[in-house]
């Protein structure tokens, strides 16, 4: 299995719809390739993108249902821990034309596994196939926006948060026209390809190569997909009902909290050098304030600190894993904005 090397790019990104915010662009994978002779896999190109500080969204198929995903879950894990605050996952449906319970159980298998390598349940999903989307008489529960993948887009239609288009990567042109015209209507733009369409010398990997480039050369920002659809749809974001924000007349009480926002995945025990004490301290600092009794500001992230974040999501209707995951960091950072 080939270590994953650039392929040799020149062309620049040269647009930005809305200046100075650079053009925001989504790197999405489908399945989780082992990769083989002459072929990339998903954690290799994973580990490339994470090394260029890139977030990158999976959408996992369940290649063993049968054994509970287990296959999937082992490599899924392994590229999650490559960077926990780079790598995200959603759901990849079945095909068109399965019914609602083969659906909602491929749906369940695979919540179920990204649940516990992550310690928090996936809100997006990608459809399967040719001519996949929505589709009558089929719902996916606790999914709040689904990335299509049909990669025809103009200015003049809306989006569907359950049918998100994407760009196609036949040509570098192409993929920045679609980027250009996507960010002039303030809006993201999700590539979408298999790691092991990704040959050396093919044009879907060079423009996978060009993209890295901008971005390296901060010519363009990338964003995970749910970052980016909440982005997208900030409008008429989907609200979770049981999640109940301070009342808008309150005082917030955060002092030393309310300028350094968590970014980073904080776990019992985790180690994440110099930076990730400083998380930790912050995020102790913010538990304490509210009177959930994390202990020192120390930056450990020990027993004490685990149970203030229990309480915390706990108060907030998360889940009460003692994990400052996507969802639960969310809430802290929305806290007292």
């Amino acid at each position: 299995m080939p270590t994953y090397t650039t392929d040799f790019v020149s062309d620049n990104y040269t647009f930005i719809a809305n200046s100075p915010v650079l053009d925001k662009v989504v790197f999405t994978l489908d399945h989780i390739h082992q990769g083989g002779a002459g072929l990339y896999s998903t954690l290799d190109v994973v580990r490339h993108c994470a090394s260029k500080n890139i977030p990158v969204t999976i959408f996992v198929q369940c290649t063993d249902p049968a054994n509970q995903c287990a296959l999937d879950s082992r490599h899924a894990q392994d590229i999650f821990n490559l960077d926990p605050n780079l790598v995200s996952f959603g759901i990849h449906t079945l095909p068109r034309g399965n019914s609602q319970t083969a659906q909602s159980n491929n749906l369940n298998l695979i919540s179920n596994m990204i649940m516990n390598i992550t310690g928090e349940r996936p809100v997006i999903s990608s459809y399967h196939g040719a001519n996949a989307g929505p589709e009558n008489g089929i719902s996916f529960a606790g999914v709040q926006y689904a990335r299509g993948i049909q990669s025809q887009w103009s200015a003049a239609q809306q989006d569907d948060r359950l049918n998100t288009p994407v760009m196609g990567l036949n040509s570098i042109n192409q993929s920045f026209d679609f980027i250009r015209l996507r960010n002039q209507a303030d809006l993201s733009a999700s590539l979408f390809v298999h790691s092991n369409e990704l040959r050396s010398g093919s044009i879907k990997k060079k423009v996978f190569d060009t993209l890295i480039k901008a971005v390296s050369d901060r010519d363009l920002q990338a964003l995970d997909y749910l970052s980016a659809m909440q982005g997208d749809f900030s409008a008429s974001p989907p609200v979770d009902p049981m999640v109940t924000p301070p009342p808008p007349d309150q005082v917030c009480p955060l002092r030393h909290f309310t300028n350094h926002r968590i970014v980073q995945f904080l776990r019992f025990n985790s180690r994440d050098g110099v930076n990730g004490i400083f998380q930790v301290a912050q995020l102790q600092r913010f538990l304490n304030e509210l009177g959930l009794g994390a202990g020192a500001a120390d930056g450990v992230f020990g027993s004490n600190t685990k149970l203030a974040v229990i309480g915390f999501q706990i108060s907030n209707n998360l889940v009460a894993d003692g994990i400052i995951g996507r969802n639960t960091r969310g809430i802290i950072n929305a806290y007292c904005d």
